[in-house]
């Protein structure tokens, strides 16, 4: 049965599975894990309000308050987006959550993007919220059984599987092959190694303390479920809560030379703890939705999360525009994230489509293969409901090279979609890096137009195995070149800035190159490089003065790099 439309008198009462949840508002607290914060099945539900509860002035004034307590990466991050505070980032009515506990319930979790509130509530007070005047819907959350990946322990016939080729710049270990399938390697040996971008993960938990983590760089991190900052295993967790999580980061973040390196090991993470692991395998909806707010205020790039949801929901469901999930990451994606999510391991059961967020139109839903290219059985297909190509990309899903929880120095293969989708993640922050302009639909482009079939997409596999490097350089978006093996782009760090930032680039051949910087009208404000220069990576400096060295006004600014045969360009944001 599908729940669509206000829900009036008695709701019937489905089992929450696999639920995740929204960033409080105000001073809202959720219980934590010990005061019965995990879904008990059948009476956790959404409730969605008509509006926030304020007049026209009250929403301005609530929009500059909000806009004053955002990171300037996410007010950079949303210009950059052409999208503005608006009135659905402010906070859900205090009145409405008080009248709503009035009723009976237990106010869970509280999303200012969805303005309504996750609530255990019996009948009786069920009842009695769906006739409140300012309750728009009511309708179950969402849930979806999950059984967690076995982990192999290593053997030398599979390292010897996976270390074949020329590590080049970085010892991988047995995480050569995962990494190679993508072209990670190749953006690798051009330098990019994601830093400068902000990741959020949302997952298990982390055990930070393991050997490959040492050098991560830790922005924020909040534990959804027991409503504290410690991603890492607590009283009280089961047994495992932060394996799955510390396996899909090492995909992405980790580094320990001999062993593994993730695409981006040198970004800033977010860890987002929203994945309740007991026997019964629940995570929730709702601590979803809760944790991408938390990663957009914080100002993400992108975020990656090997989590998905189907139960309750029909194949119907699947259209883009239905499912919670669905909503929150089409809505972070128009604030400038983009959204990497696993398919699914749905291939071979009943169901055998994408679960949500995967159907959004603005997320990339990756699916798995092999090391050999081939598709991994269990990996979910498409289309959606509404006829739109899933999978969007493939990579390494079956026996991944991950990072586990037995010590501190262990290692292991997994398989699932919920690798597949870190891999990607670690290959677009690559993107990233070298295009920080760029938005979620020019990502999503650019790996559609240069995976392995580009040229006849399919259900099953997509448009193929993403390819990082031609991505990054033979996109339509990226540098304009008859030959798809030139390198040269050019980007900038840091950005935002000020009151300086230095400029990368790399020159394939020895030659003439010219480096300018413009203004939005296209006039030249300078000139940084205008001469011969070697083959190579380099590095030039802009500290924001003008060709008559005055300081130019904070504001959006290009660099143009140009060698005569390719050119390429970069944003870039002066925060005076």
């Amino acid at each position: 049965m599908r729940f669509h439309a206000l829900i009036r008198g008695v709701v019937p009462l489905l089992a929450a599975l696999l639920v995740l949840g929204s960033v409080a508002a105000a001073s809202v607290p959720h219980a934590s894990a010990g005061d019965g914060a995990r879904a008990s099945g059948s009476d956790r539900l959404w409730v969605f309000f008509v509006d926030k509860g304020l007049d026209r002035a009250g929403e301005e004034l609530a929009i500059e308050q909000f806009r004053s307590e955002l990171s300037e990466r996410a007010i950079w991050r949303r210009a950059k987006a052409g999208l503005d505070v608006n009135v659905n980032d402010l906070p859900v009515s205090m009145a409405y959550i008080e009248q709503v506990r009035a009723a009976g319930a237990e106010v869970v979790t509280v999303s200012r993007w969805m303005n309504g509130v996750s609530v255990r509530a019996d009948e009786t007070s069920l009842a009695s919220i769906a006739r409140l005047p300012f309750v728009r819907e009511v309708r179950p959350v969402a849930g979806a059984r999950k059984q967690m990946p076995e982990v192999r322990p290593v053997d030398d016939a599979d390292t010897e599987s996976f270390e074949r080729g020329d590590s080049r710049s970085l010892d991988y270990g047995a995480s050569w092959g995962q990494n190679d399938q993508v072209q990670i390697i190749d953006l690798h040996d051009d330098g990019f190694d994601g830093d400068g971008i902000v990741i959020a993960m949302l997952d298990t938990g982390f055990d930070t303390d393991h050997q490959a983590y040492r050098h991560l760089d830790i922005l924020g991190e909040r534990d959804f479920i027991n409503d504290d900052a410690e991603t890492a295993n607590e009283p009280g967790d089961p047994s495992g809560q932060d394996s799955h999580g510390t396996a899909t980061l090492s995909n992405v973040g980790a580094a320990y030379a001999g062993e593994i390196y993730g695409g981006s090991y040198e970004a800033t993470f977010i860890l987002c703890k929203t994945e309740i692991v007991d026997e019964e395998i629940e995570v929730e909806e709702d601590y979803w939705v809760e944790a991408v707010e938390y990663a957009d205020s914080l100002g993400a790039d992108l975020i990656s999360s090997s989590l998905g949801y189907f139960y309750w929901y029909d194949y119907s469901d699947m259209d883009g525009n239905t499912c919670v999930t669905t909503i929150a990451a089409d809505m972070a994606a128009a604030r400038g994230i983009t959204v990497i999510t696993s398919m699914g391991n749905e291939g071979g059961n009943d169901w055998k489509y994408m679960i949500a967020p995967a159907d959004g139109d603005s997320v990339l839903g990756i699916g798995a293969v092999d090391i050999d290219g081939d598709r991994s059985s269990f990996s979910s297909v498409g289309p959606t409901y509404d006829g739109r190509i899933k999978p969007d990309v493939m990579a390494l899903g079956s026996s991944a090279y991950v990072a586990t929880t037995s010590d501190t120095a262990s290692y292991g293969y997994s398989s699932g979609t919920s690798f597949s989708c870190p891999v990607t993640a670690g290959a677009v922050g690559l993107l990233l890096q070298g295009h920080p302009d760029w938005l979620p639909a020019d990502v999503i482009d650019a790996l559609h137009t240069t995976a392995t079939q580009s040229m006849s997409p399919d259900t099953l596999m997509g448009w193929g195995i993403l390819q990082a490097s031609d991505a990054m350089y033979s996109s339509p978006l990226g540098v304009q070149d008859d030959d798809p093996v030139v390198t040269s782009v050019v980007w900038s760090a840091p950005n935002p800035f000020t009151p300086g930032t230095s400029l990368h680039f790399v020159m394939p051949d020895a030659g003439r190159a010219d480096l300018a910087v413009y203004d939005v009208s296209g006039r030249l404000v300078r000139r940084l490089v205008g001469g011969t220069l070697p083959a190579g990576s380099h590095e030039i400096s802009w500290d924001g003065a003008d060709d008559g060295g005055r300081d130019v006004a904070s504001g959006v600014y290009f660099a143009r790099f140009d060698t005569g045969a390719l050119s390429a360009s970069t944003k870039m944001v002066l925060v005076r």
